[in-house]
């Protein structure tokens, strides 16, 4: 019996997400439940050091601990060294209901920001003082001026010591509307750019920010940033989860609880100039062992944990009410927090640049090595089968890092009994466990590297201008920074000569960044700093000279030439910063350095992007010069460049292009690409190509395009020529008149014809969306084959007209339900329209049992047995690479395969019969309706201002403009369907998780280009 491939989409978003699952038992008579449940006591203080092991000889030195501070979640460093801590306490209750907790049980306002300084300068803080109190939720502070911005959802606020106690006399609320909805997904972690901005984390909740009473942003899945001065907000790439930081060349990175380290690629003003060009690797995964990765933890398991993990493999219909990111089993990331680059100068070199990361629920500090790989890097284990730091204190939480003013890391160990959501913990459970336990601890910690010798911490806040500008050139991140941030704030242009030099002669890099930047921010940038930074010896000051000079460039054609030099630079972050900024170029030498960087650059997918977005400003006198000259004409993204025109350009911009690819001397396969592509951009916003050229003022435009959909019509219909003319033809007569394609298209249906000409012509009627495709297609039905078959049914299913014809067949009987695969099943069982869903419950509503306990433990004896790994693999490449990557093999849809050998069988059974229980948020599907009844399901891989995108098994995209939505719904349930035991005997399934256990440690990615 045939087996889809789509059965196996999206297996791993629920395997990545299960965990290590203890062997099932039975649970214990109620009477002994609190035996088993024994709470671990805390240790010490005093004692914390004898419970750490650390690697390379590092230690852990105690530089905080209650009753001095308590719940430290953040953290910062004034320009004197005295820190401001985020103490937490109201976690993770709130005094106001929500969803997750629909009584008032929290804390009224319990979080403060405190203030510590170490008065003797011996590297121990000894005076401790709440700068500010009667806050909610404090996830972050950022210093400014003499006061620090604090992040306390649903609020931003800023406050400020006039008086000089310690204790804040100023509160000023900046912007509210930060989301409360999970105490896991609240933003965080407020850090300085090189921009002289602060850039923040949004967290998973999302944020609808208003200032004064007055909307700014819905902020969704973004970052925002802000200009402290002005206040001006902007949304950035990210919203992950807990973490933000950036390297010393600005690299943004982030982490969620089962991704640990993810980076922010592209930045979204780049992006969101093309609304067709799909944005799904903004933000990356870079962790070569993949996000949910193994991790080798010495503290025991909690033995709540034990329980709950027990009691989830048998109660789904609790763990179906579980969030998915908040999942906490044992053996690999599932409470990753606090991503920081070390940037200081206190460790040897082989450290500078390493990324450190919190695991709250595996009480350990995992380190990783990055190394570039393209736009992007990638995030290797530094330590080998072992983690950098471990504890065997399941109290120790180190939930966030701060680079400090002695060059060391400080590790911020919130310290709580309990880290957990409490929606994720059972009542009888949590009757025996107290989730606000430890809420009067916390420690902070000193990271130090053997032979550390600590230095007396400079007082910048009282130096000269002059003074920091020399500690622009420090090898330690916090000197540079503070001094870099003071600089800005003062605006003192006396130093500007002293810039200058700095700029152009001093022999540390970083120093020259620092320059370029701080040059900027005073306003003082002139054609000669620009040409010195564009000459840098380093790559990265050239790119970011690059980028700082856009506004300017724009204007001063002087500017624009020594720019333009970067054309053939070696380094591919130049060029590719060039093929960004010259977007913001209106200009005519633009076009052409785009022509000209598109020779130099290859088909590297981070260079497209780069391309395709600049493109949308220059896409009109690209097409004209590709038409006019040869080596323009044979740029493959030309294509592409036609799209967006169609998508955001003009309709008179699009008359131009027609006109010119149709009268001149042009090959019949480029005017095909083009004017297809054109079309299609056309087509997104609901603007045809037939009426958009009938509308201009030349009515032989119209004639010359019909005559040129005749030309298509007879090389589609044509057998004597090679097979991918034809196919490129087919597509473009979904923009022909139904009269002139309609014939072609259903002898194109016939089994005689190429399959591959079959799909297509299948492909154009769905897009045409006339009822005499739906018509033809289910009479044809038949006839096709069963992969042709599937693809019929995904297209029947994106109308609802067409939905309710592919009903009535299957109630006639002219159509049976076994041709539907489950997935198509269960997108009629949820479809938005009621009247559907209800006719499609009636028609198929018994076809999967319910009890997937019952079939889960009919399965379970089968994993027991020996398994055969190589049917294993022949299984999965027939049911799962339509969602999953097996080495080059397979589509990008479901999460990667790395650390899956870390899942036990058993959490490998359940995640297959039972999508749904605990399935990443990530990888839920959605529902978008059209403004033209167009339905498309699938999990949101991008979304921007104008866009979203949704993706598909088998790697399918469709890009919606949020313009053209009618109705965007989460189904709430997996892409993955129910009832993968219908075809798939236990023998079978098996085999299949003999083969995923069985799987090598991934590959190396892709080498830098």
């Amino acid at each position: 019996m045939m087996r889809t491939p789509l059965y196996g989409c999206l297996l791993l978003a629920c395997i990545l997400s299960t965990g290590n699952l203890l062997p099932i038992s039975a649970d214990p008579p109620a009477d002994d439940l609190a035996k088993e449940l024994e709470r671990l006591p805390p240790v010490p203080a005093e004692k914390a050091g004898e419970t750490f092991v650390l690697q390379h000889g590092f230690r852990l030195v105690q530089v905080a601990a209650e009753p001095l501070v308590s719940d430290p979640i953040d953290a910062c460093f004034d320009a004197d060294g005295r820190l401001y801590v985020a103490e937490m306490h109201g976690y993770p209750y709130s005094s106001e209901p929500r969803a997750q907790q629909p009584e008032p049980i929290g804390k009224k306002d319990a979080c403060i920001v405190r203030r510590l300084v170490d008065t003797d300068d011996d590297g121990v803080f000894d005076s401790s003082t709440v700068f500010a109190s009667g806050i909610s939720w404090v996830t972050s502070v950022c210093c400014y001026r003499d006061g620090v911005f604090v992040l306390a959802p649903d609020t931003l606020y800023y406050f400020k010591d006039e008086d000089g106690d310690g204790r804040a006399d100023v509160k000023e609320v900046i912007y509210t509307g930060f989301s409360r909805a999970n105490v896991q997904g609240l933003a965080n972690n407020l850090k300085w750019g090189l921009d002289h901005k602060i850039y923040g984390a949004t967290g998973s909740n999302g944020a609808e920010l208003v200032r004064d009473g007055e909307p700014l942003i819905n902020l969704g899945r973004r970052d925002f940033r802000f200009d402290p001065r002005t206040l001006k907000l902007e949304p950035v790439a990210g919203a992950v989860q807990f973490g933000h930081s950036m390297d010393d060349w600005g690299h943004r990175f982030l982490c969620s609880n089962s991704d640990h380290i993810r980076q922010v690629v592209f930045p979204l003003r780049y992006l969101e100039r093309n609304p067709s060009l799909s944005t799904s690797g903004a933000v990356r995964s870079i962790a070569r062992e993949g996000g949910a990765a193994p991790v080798f933890r010495r503290s025991p398991a909690e033995p709540w944990r034990i329980v709950r993990t027990r009691r989830r493999a048998n109660d789904p219909d609790f763990a179906k009410r579980l969030p998915p990111t908040e999942l906490v089993p044992i053996g690999f990331f599932t409470s990753a927090t606090g991503v920081t680059i070390y940037r200081g100068d206190a460790y040897p070199e082989e450290f500078h640049g390493n990324a450190f990361i919190g695991d709250v629920g595996g009480n350990l500090i995992h380190r990783k090595i990055l190394t570039p790989n393209g736009a992007a890097f990638t995030a290797e284990r530094a330590d080998r089968d072992v983690e950098f730091a471990t504890s065997t204190d399941t109290w120790f939480r180190p939930v966030n890092f701060v680079n400090a003013p002695d060059g060391t890391l400080y590790v911020l160990d919130m310290y709580r009994e309990t880290i957990e959501h409490p929606v994720s913990i059972p009542e009888d459970i949590k009757a025996h466990v107290d989730l606000e336990s430890g809420d009067d601890r916390g420690r902070i910690y000193r990271l130090e590297a053997p032979g550390f010798v600590r230095r007396k911490t400079p007082r910048l806040s009282q130096m000269q201008s002059v003074d920091l500008v020399a500690y622009l050139g420090s090898p330690n991140a916090w000197h540079r920074d503070t001094s870099h941030r003071l600089l800005w704030e003062r605006q003192d242009k006396s130093v500007v000569p002293l810039l200058r030099a700095m700029l152009r002669g001093n022999e540390f890099p970083l120093a020259r960044l620092h320059a370029l930047w701080s040059l900027q921010g005073l306003g003082a940038l002139d054609v000669d700093d620009y040409k010195a930074a564009f000459a840098d010896s380093h790559a990265e000051i050239r790119a970011q000279a690059v980028q700082i000079s856009e506004r300017w460039a724009a204007q001063d054609p002087l500017l624009r030439r020594e720019a333009l030099q970067l054309v053939d630079d070696d380094a591919f972050a130049v060029r590719l910063q060039l093929a960004f900024s010259l977007g913001e170029w209106n200009t005519p030498d633009a076009t052409s350095a785009l022509l000209a960087l598109s020779q130099t650059c290859g088909t590297h997918p981070d260079w497209r992007t780069a391309w395709l977005s600049s493109a949308s400003s220059h896409a009109r006198e690209l097409l004209k010069t590709a038409v006019r000259e040869e080596s323009a004409a044979n740029n493959p993204l030309m294509a592409e460049a036609a799209r967006t025109l169609g998508l955001s350009g003009s309709e008179d911009e699009a008359r131009e292009v027609i006109d010119a690819v149709l009268q001149q001397d042009v090959p019949m396969a480029r005017q095909i690409a083009w004017i297809g592509a054109l079309a299609d951009g056309l087509a997104l916003r609901g603007r045809p190509l037939i009426r958009v050229a009938a509308s201009g003022q030349s009515n032989d435009l119209s004639g010359r395009l019909e005559r040129f959909f005749s030309t298509v019509t007879e090389i589609a219909g044509n057998g004597e020529l090679p097979e991918a003319d034809r196919i490129r033809s087919v597509a473009v007569l979904t923009h022909a008149p139904l009269e002139v394609s309609f014939s072609t298209l259903r002898s194109l249906t016939s089994p005689a014809v190429p399959i591959s000409l079959q799909s297509a012509a299948i492909q154009t009627l769905s897009r045409q969306g006339s009822d005499q495709g739906a018509e033809l297609l289910l009479e044809s039905f038949a006839q096709f084959s069963p992969g042709l078959q599937k693809q019929v049914i995904d297209e029947l299913l994106k109308r609802k007209s067409w939905t309710t014809r592919l009903l009535g067949a299957l109630e006639t009987g002219d159509l049976k339900s076994v041709a539907l695969p489950r997935e198509q099943q269960d997108i009629l069982l949820n479809h938005p329209d009621k009247e559907i869903q209800t006719e499609a419950k009636k028609l198929l509503g018994a076809a999967v049992s319910t009890d997937r306990v019952a079939i889960i433990a009919r399965y379970r004896e089968a994993i027991d047995r020996p398994a055969d790994a190589a049917r294993g693999e022949t299984l999965f490449r027939k049911h799962c690479l339509a969602c999953h990557q097996l080495g080059k093999d397979g589509h990008n849809v479901g999460p990667a395969l790395a650390s899956v050998k870390n899942k036990s069988p058993d959490d490998l059974l359940i995640a297959i019969l039972d999508p749904n229980r605990e399935a990443q948020a990530n990888y839920l599907s959605y529902t978008a309706v059209t403004e033209e009844g167009k339905v498309l399901t699938g999990i949101i891989v991008a979304e921007s201002n104008t866009a979203i995108t949704l993706r598909q098994a088998e790697g399918k995209e469709d890009v919606i403009l949020r313009e053209q939505l009618e109705i965007l719904k989460a189904n709430g349930v997996s892409l993955m369907p129910v009832g993968f035991e219908k075809e798939f005997p236990p023998d079978d399934l098996n085999a299949l998780i003999g083969f995923i256990k069985a799987l090598p440690a991934p590959a190396d990615p892709a080498s830098t280009p």
